[in-house]
Parts: structure tokens; sequence; C-alpha cells
């Protein structure tokens, strides 16, 4: 995830180079500003070019280039180091261009279009790879490559997040469809084994990235919509940010939640609670190394989970 706010007026994208002595920020004015870090001085001359407010700011992985996201619907590259373009301007979307992404080994750029299409993008020549991705009914608001490259996620304004092969440009698995509204931040986990989700529904979500199931609860505690997620470098942290300006931080370290979860509240619910929070579910021991709560069948059954 790299953009800052779509409510702002100045600042939409933002991402620091890979050595980290460098910061883009992209703002509605139409240009890209590079800064050096160290000093907080301009790095450069804008970058403009874009007929209209960059969305999106995105560094190759060896800081040679940066790609910008445009209203005016197109994509541009940047030679860093001389701050001119890199090549033509990048046509194609229907749309304002939402997201860019490089690959892990710099080949490919992925734009994510308010028309519902991903498009990949041949950095070398400059040209498109293969056909739009457009399973998506809605705009799409970021695209994410796996560590490897294999796999690139997309979150949808239609409520659905798709996982895609990179290699044949087709999806991978059904779409991943359990929030109630627009999702706008994917991020998948270091190792690659997890893709978080950010939704308007204000909750964020973990999918096992090879079965395509939720993986663990529905993370719960944003009281506004969900914006963007980023995992830590060792993946057992998960940041997300959201529109009620608070970023919270979820430990995914644990070897188990439910055991986790019993460990922290150490009791079973009631009769009374169950019959509250579970009304028409028959009754478990959700956590089953302990006995039933308050009111519950002593003998009631032990809750099953899959790790």
């Amino acid at each position: 995830m790299h953009r800052a706010a779509r409510h702002g007026n100045s600042a939409w994208g933002i991402a620091f180079s890979p050595s980290g002595d460098l910061l883009a920020i992209a703002g509605d004015d139409g240009a890209a500003r590079l800064w050096d870090v160290a000093t907080g001085t301009p790095h450069g001359a804008p970058l403009t070019g874009h007929d209209g407010a960059v969305n999106d700011v995105a560094f190759s992985p060896d800081g040679t280039l940066l790609a910008t996201a445009g209203l005016d619907k197109t994509v541009r590259l940047w030679d860093v180091a001389t701050g001119t373009p890199h090549g033509a301007p990048l046509t194609g979307h229907g749309g304002v261009v939402n997201d860019v992404a490089f690959s892990p080994d710099g080949t490919l750029l992925a734009s994510a279009g308010s028309e519902g299409a991903v498009s990949l993008w041949d950095v070398a020549i400059g040209a498109q790879r293969g056909a739009p991705l457009t399973e998506h009914s809605g705009a799409v608001w970021e695209a994410a490559f796996s560590p490897d490259g294999a796999l690139l996620a997309t979150a949808g304004n239609d409520g659905t997040v798709w996982m895609w092969d990179v290699l044949t440009g087709s999806p991978h698995g059904a779409p991943l469809a359990e929030h109630t509204g627009s999702v706008s931040g994917v991020a998948f986990s270091p190792d690659g084994a997890l893709l978080a989700t950010a939704g308007e529904d204000k909750t964020v979500r973990l999918w096992d990235v090879t079965t395509g199931r939720p993986r663990g609860p529905t993370l719960t505690g944003h009281a506004d919509a969900v914006w963007g997620v980023a995992f830590s470098a060792d993946g057992t942290l998960l940041a997300s940010a959201g529109r009620d300006e608070h970023v919270r931080l979820w430990n995914l370290g644990f070897a188990s939640w439910h055991e986790t979860g019993c460990e922290l509240v150490n009791h079973n619910l009631s009769k009374d609670e169950w019959d509250l929070y579970a009304s028409g579910l028959p009754y478990e021991r959700t956590c089953p190394n302990l006995p039933s709560g308050d009111g519950a069948p002593p003998d009631a059954p032990a809750a099953a989970y899959a790790e």
C-alpha cells in the first residue's frame, strides 16, 4: 500500500526508495516529488507531466525507476537519477489509474484502474504484457505481487479480491468475497503464505494463499473503513490504517488463535452469554480444554478448529 490518503489535499501516495535514502510523494497538483531523507530537501525538480492528480508512486526494486499513477488515465516511468521520463507514458486504461506496483524482480509493473481493469507492463519495452485482467465489476483500488512474483492480488470496489497467475494472466482460484463492502488494500505476508485484505466494512481479513480460504478470525476494532494493510518484515505483525484515523497492530505470531484467546479470557461462555451472542447455534466449549460456562451442559462438545 503506497497511498497515504484518498481524502488529502496534497499527498495521495508515498513510498521510500529501496535504499531508504529517498522519499517519493505524489500530489493532486499533477507532480511527484523526490526528497532526500537525510537532509529533508528536494531531490531534483518536481516530476511533472501528468494532466491531473498523481494518485500513487512506486520505486522499482533496484531504486532506479519511479512509477506514477495518474488521474489522466496514464502511468509514467521516471529515471530517479536524472528526474527525466523513462520512455513514453503507458496508456490503455479507460479510467483513472489508482495504484502501481512493481514485481519483485522489477521486470513487470502492475497498474490498477477505476474502470475495473488491471494492466501488466513489460518495464524494459514499455508495453502491455498480455490482456488486461478484468474480473472486477468496479474500480480496482490496489494491486500487490506475491514475494516470489508468481501471483498478483487485486482489491476491488465490488467487494472482491482476486489472485492472478502472473505468467498466464488467469485467475488463481475463486474470488475472495467475504468482505461486505469495497476492498481498499491487499498485502502478502513475507513468506507468501498469507494475504491480508482491508475493507470498507471496518474489518481486516487474512486468507490462506494456497487454499483461498479465510485464515483465523476476522480482525475487528476499527470504527470506520480500513484503507491499507502492511506486514512487518518478519511477518509476525500486521498494521492496518483506517478512516477512523487510527493505525492498529495485530500480532500474527500466535501458534493458535483460539488457544491464545482462551489463555486470555480463561473461560467458556455461560449459557446466557451463548444465547445472546450465538443464538440459534448449539452450545460448544469454544475453549476445548476448559469446562462449560455457567448454566451450560457440563458435557457440551468441544469446538473443532482447523489450523
